[in-house]
């Protein structure tokens, strides 16, 4: 791909935003369900425990689906895998809207998984290998901007729609704005290799899955089982030797599911800890803060959810000018101001956890999001940056496999600690171990952003597009 400032064809610009406009219909209904879980309990009759499993279940399916993107977009035309991704996100929602069962409710999440886990790898796909370096920031943090969005809207949407009409309707809403992003994508998509026969490697692709269902198995059992040998100890036992086993076979195949070479490069390494740790937090938080919300200040779903809205808003507003600094200064300037605003909005909400208000919840989550708009779009970009060009693809695949994987793992590590809180004070009210459960998880978050405070702090300078423009010129003259 050309590094000159040539003009994008407004085809690819309305492919770009059509495909991350069905990505963010996916990821909005993903975590818009999170505020709904006190009701799902009543209706369902089931735990939380259970019931956290309508997120959980949906991000590991869309993890399985993206670890294949690789090879899927190698094998098959852009077109098919839009249309196959838009008809699961289509079929998935109607069946979720109608599911008189639990069980119903989570198949039609998988099947909506998958159609999300197609289209959110292509949107990222296409900046790289069809939009010019000098531009690629710009373009994934106004496309990852949606994306990024929607995870802090979806409490918020979730709210005001269960509180006002019905959980149901979350999935009916979305659903025609995922049909036409669908369809405007379906028509504009192209791309510049054509698709290349090569054997599916069903060895490897069971192996990580399995690794990515146990693991979580295994984290979800501790709140119900405790250390238990069986429910804990061995599913963990055989992901660590499912993932081994992934990698020795990996490392001997002539045709990957995933190229490990990836990981040679120490700052990709880095760019995706920290991307997949940004995450993992703030999945982890748009579940706690709404369910602390109601399960300990008492408040209903339309107000847990509308407390998350002018962090949403702030992100959605900072996410281009963050890429564009990027773009500018290099990614060590925007960093820096990312890590000073995560860590002590992070801080914050551990060290005010017992006096937590919603206008505190509000505050400091704006100031978290301002933090996340700086460091989530621009790792990814300066991640895939550091690769050649045919190993973008892998690369790809992992950003957004561990993406959806962080916020699966979040989801249930969050509702193990929140429940941690009834185990070390049984016979307090339910206020008192709520409020013990989110403080403990709130300290956990710290700790996961001290991590990614010293990785962002300790990244490298990259190329600006500056720098790209002025070797253009000389290698011109």
């Amino acid at each position: 791909m050309s590094t000159s400032t040539s003009i994008i064809p407004t085809q690819t610009k309305v492919a770009i935003f059509g495909t991350a406009g069905l990505a963010f219909c996916g990821i909005l209904v993903e975590t818009s369900m999170n505020v709904t879980f006190p009701t799902l309990m009543h209706q369902f009759q089931a735990g939380l425990s259970t019931v956290q499993w309508v997120t959980t279940a949906y991000l590991l399916a869309v993890a399985a689906t993206m670890v294949i993107t690789a090879f899927i977009q190698q094998r098959f035309h852009w077109r098919t895998i839009i249309n196959v991704g838009g008809a699961g996100f289509v079929l998935g929602g109607l069946l979720c809207m109608v599911a008189p069962q639990l069980w119903l409710l989570l198949l039609g999440r998988i099947i909506q998984a998958i159609g999300t886990g197609l289209a959110l790898p292509l949107v990222f796909t296409q900046i790289m290998t069809q939009v010019p370096f000098t531009a690629q920031g710009r373009f994934t943090g106004t496309a990852g901007m949606l994306i990024a969005l929607a995870p802090s809207l979806g409490s918020t949407y979730g709210g005001l729609v269960t509180q006002l009409l019905s959980w149901r309707l979350i999935f009916g809403i979305t659903l025609p704005f995922g049909l036409i992003a669908w369809l405007i994508t379906a028509k504009t998509i192209h791309q510049t290799r054509a698709p290349q026969s090569r054997p599916f490697p069903l060895r490897q692709f069971i192996l990580v899955v399995a690794t990515l269902i146990l693991f979580i198995f295994s984290v979800n059992n501790l709140s119900s089982h405790g250390l238990s040998l069986l429910y804990v100890w061995v599913p963990l036992i055989i992901a660590v030797l499912a993932i081994l086993g992934f990698t020795h076979s990996t490392r001997r195949a002539s045709h990957p599911l995933i190229n490990l070479a990836v990981f040679k490069q120490g700052d990709f390494t880095r760019a995706l800890l920290i991307y997949f740790f940004i995450q993992f937090i703030q999945i982890g938080l748009t579940f706690l803060l709404p369910n602390f919300a109601q399960l300990a200040l008492g408040k209903n779903a339309l107000v847990s959810g509308l407390m998350l809205l002018a962090g949403s808003l702030c992100s959605a507003v900072l996410s281009p000018l963050a890429g564009k600094l990027m773009d500018r200064r290099g990614v060590q300037r925007p960093f820096q101001i990312g890590a000073v605003f995560l860590g002590l909005a992070t801080l914050g909400l551990a060290l005010l956890a017992q006096h937590l208000s919603v206008g505190l919840i509000i505050g400091l989550f704006v100031l978290f999001q301002i933090g996340f708009s700086c460091l989530f779009n621009n790792a990814l970009t300066y991640g895939l940056q550091q690769l050649p060009s045919p190993l973008i693809g892998d690369g790809n695949a992992l950003f957004n496999t561990l993406q959806q994987y962080s916020g699966s793992l979040g989801t249930a590590i969050m509702a193990v600690l929140i429940t941690l809180g009834t185990q070390l004070i049984p016979h307090a009210s339910s206020i008192t171990q709520t409020t013990l459960g989110t403080q403990i998880a709130l300290w956990f978050s710290l700790i996961i952003v001290i991590g990614v405070i010293v990785l962002a702090l300790t990244t490298k300078p990259g190329l600006t597009g500056t720098d790209v423009k002025q070797n253009s010129n000389s290698t011109n003259h």
